[in-house]
């Protein structure tokens, strides 16, 4: 059931060569960096494989979250009978598929472009193409100029939408910081970070200082963070409220001044 949100965001990354660890996951790792700076931090990454019920899943879990206002789903959309994308997210809506007659013009315009550079022998629309155009009932289409696949937004309602990208890292790219970000992931502010560095200090030693900030800052996140090859530990502090980070932050530097 749809619900409004706190603007959390999960990815849903598809595909059996993430799994087989043939491709590496670079769209969710690019797409949190961005959402995170844009006020939509994301809460989990799952990767599921190129299996219906494995979709399916996913998608439901994610939209059925408290709190969590986006959800994006990347990979399996295409012609070939291994993109069972859209089918399964059709499925885990309850919604039937349907021809969207905007992603069918610009498979038809664009098959007609290849045809003219002399890239396929017809411009004629074959069955798999139109086959890419057949999307959850309801959904947005939105433009894909580096590739053929249309991306989709999908109105769940409470200010919940999902959205389903094709894989492809360049037209991943595209679809993201020309239409995701400036349509759908704007009027938020991004968490204050504030980032303490120590060197050669042992991360056990942060132990106590770390317990103290979190009795004392509930609302300020901290991490440890070692970068061993340089001998160095980072500290980083997160929170809405500037103030109340960079009291942390002081905080932080009476328990354990840096050397």
């Amino acid at each position: 059931m749809a619900q409004s949100g706190d603007g959390s965001t999960v990815l849903i990354a598809v595909g059996d060569e993430l799994l087989s660890g043939h491709t590496q996951d670079t769209n969710s790792h690019r797409l949190a960096g961005l959402l995170y700076a844009a006020g939509y931090p994301v809460r989990r990454i799952e990767v599921v494989a190129d299996q219906p019920a494995a979709i399916i899943g996913a998608v439901r879990r994610a939209i059925g979250e408290a709190g969590v206002s986006r959800v994006v789903v990347s990979g399996g959309i295409g012609p070939t009978p291994d993109d069972r994308t859209f089918a399964a997210v059709a499925e885990a809506l309850e919604r039937p598929l349907e021809e969207n007659e905007v992603a069918l013009q610009h498979i038809t315009a664009l098959l007609r472009r290849m045809f003219e550079a002399g890239w396929v022998v017809s411009p004629e629309m074959s069955e798999a193409n139109r086959r890419a155009a057949l999307v959850p009932q309801g959904a947005l289409a939105l433009p894909n100029r580096r590739g053929m696949s249309p991306p989709i937004a999908l109105d769940l309602g409470g200010d919940q939408w999902l959205f389903v990208l094709p894989g492809i890292p360049r037209e991943f790219d595209a679809i993201v910081e020309e239409e995701l970000i400036p349509r759908f992931f704007s009027g938020r502010t991004a968490p204050w970070v504030r980032e303490i560095a120590y060197t050669s200090v042992p991360e056990a030693e942060m132990y106590a200082p770390m317990r103290t900030l979190e009795a004392e800052f509930p609302d300020v996140l901290v991490g440890s963070y070692p970068q061993t090859e340089r001998r160095r530990l980072v500290i980083r502090l997160r929170g809405a409220d500037e103030a109340r980070v960079e009291a942390a932050a002081a905080r932080l530097r009476e328990l354990k001044p840096e050397p």
